[in-house]
């Protein structure tokens, strides 16, 4: 492998390669932009040892989790299309990695999974400390770059292929292929990144655009404890069943998309796109204990692990995966009243159970000349609003097809693409709420009433919240939203 290339003699930079570097760098050469895609995911088998007869899940009462009986249970994951949080219409293409970044691969079960976060992607420098004790090191050749304390920074820079490194103080340190692996040398010992801290290692790779991709490295149920805070909020002891239910969506999500985005060198995002992870810096003493005592467990169906889907509040009724996003129905994936019979909607608390966004007309008209699709951005600036009608709703209510007619002609948005164009005039211009709206028009004035904040499918993470102060258990909650599906235990 590479050894780093840093030698100094006589003011001269001097470069020593063999012939299996020369391939390397052939290798590294940048090769544009790979678009990941999703398969399927294939069963969930237990196997009986010393015999070739089908075996069956063991009876269980209901609202009691299954544990893996035996020893030697199998579960083969591939790739599954389907996100925790609806991926924005307009969400840039991402770079492939380096080939020396491999992700962890499938789950093995009856293993604690380790998995590969994409902390920071395509960025041209990045920067790392540690609370503690921590070690540098050049994965490709084993070298260990240096060691510093608590509080010092190492900086790496992107040059092409190359990651150029500097220790604190900014002595060069040389360029490297890496990828460079940054571990604490403490157990409790932690690692820093864009003012967050986070467990476990990380790496900093060299993607074939030339940019560097900051990946950290931690078990699951480490990694979940930086998840359900910032996914569900840091709730009280009286919601807990709330923050255990949201352990197992976020697990299952996990558990089911490892390796999901191997063509970028992790197997996540740290964002909406898969799932908000914020670290050590977002762990609640609570939410740990909630993960702790739903431990391994995850929700499957079919004996396969579900698409656990989830929004923050569906404003009355969760939505068909068919009617939001197109494609086949899934039948945990169906609408559900949020409610059972005689009671109020479970979300009704949620500050966005109903709202109300308002536009004048040339506000509409500038967010709408930037964010339509298939506008000559030349011609922005000429944009003129003349109508804009819902033309058809899902059985929810939710807008399905919103038409609007301009200066340009008639463009017709679709489901996902309506909220990415139809921005709030806020600062940041955040996405409409959600699809479930009524227009109104006065004068030079557009007004959405509405209700409900995200896709809408799958587990309403208000609900959920509303059920556990009315006493419901982290089952009966998964069960209401995920109709059909089992609670079974795939690791201890």
């Amino acid at each position: 492998m590479m050894q780093h290339a840093h030698a100094a003699w006589r003011g001269k930079f001097v470069m020593r390669f063999s012939t299996s570097t020369m391939r390397n760098i052939k290798d590294r050469i940048p090769a544009g932009i790979v678009t990941d895609r999703a398969g399927t995911m294939p069963d969930l088998v237990p196997i009986r040892i010393r015999s070739a007869r089908r075996t069956r899940w063991p009876a269980h009462a209901p609202g009691r989790v299954r544990s893996a009986w035996w020893p030697a249970l199998v579960l083969f994951l591939l790739i599954l299309g389907c996100a925790g949080r609806p991926l924005p219409s307009d969400r840039p293409a991402r770079p492939a990695p380096s080939e020396t970044a491999p992700t962890t691969g499938a789950f093995k079960p009856g293993q604690l999974p380790m998995i590969r976060i994409g902390l920071l992607v395509n960025r041209d420098s990045a920067s790392l400390t540690g609370t503690g004790r921590f070690r540098v090191v050049d994965r490709a050749s084993g070298e260990v770059i240096g060691t510093s304390s608590s509080g010092q920074i190492w900086s790496m820079q992107a040059k092409g292929a190359w990651i150029d490194v500097s220790a604190p103080g900014g002595a060069a340190q040389g360029l490297y292929t890496g990828p460079i692996q940054v571990n604490p040398l403490a157990r409790e010992g932690r690692l820093k990144a864009a003012d967050r801290e986070y467990r476990g290692s990380m790496e900093v790779v060299s993607n074939k655009n030339g940019k560097l991709t900051v990946v950290n490295i931690l078990d699951v149920e480490n990694y979940l404890r930086g998840v359900v805070p910032p996914e569900i909020g840091k709730l009280k002891e009286d919601r807990i069943e709330a923050l255990k239910a949201q352990a197992v969506a976020a697990r299952t999500y996990t558990v089911a998309n490892l390796g999901r985005r191997k063509a970028l060198g992790f197997d996540l995002y740290g964002t909406v796109a898969d799932q908000v992870y914020h670290g050590y810096s977002a762990e609640w003493p609570l939410a740990d204990r909630a993960i702790s005592e739903t431990r391994g467990v995850i929700a499957t169906y079919d004996g396969k692990p579900i698409a656990a889907q989830y929004s923050s509040t569906c404003a009355g009724e969760t939505e068909s995966i068919e009617d939001a996003w197109g494609g086949n129905p899934i039948p945990y994936l169906r609408s559900v009243r949020d409610r059972e019979r005689g009671s109020d909607d479970f979300c009704n608390h949620s500050p966005v159970y109903t709202w109300r966004v308002e536009w004048n007309k040339n506000t509409l008209e500038n967010i709408l000349a930037t964010r339509l699709p298939g506008l000559d951005p030349r011609k922005q600036g000429e944009f003129s609003l003349r109508s804009m009608s819902i033309k058809s709703r899902s059985p929810t209510g939710r807008v399905q097809q919103l038409e609007i007619k301009s200066n340009h002609g008639t463009t017709t948005l679709r489901s996902g693409q309506i909220r990415s164009a139809l921005r709030r005039p806020v600062r940041g211009q955040p996405m409409l709420r959600s699809t479930k709206f009524d227009l109104k028009f006065r004068q030079n004035t557009v007004v959405a009433e509405g209700g409900g904040y995200g896709h809408g499918i799958g587990m309403c993470q208000m609900g959920a919240i509303g059920m556990a102060g009315q006493g419901y258990k982290y089952d009966r909650i998964l069960k209401h939203y995920y109709r059909g599906i089992d609670l079974d235990r795939v690791y201890n």
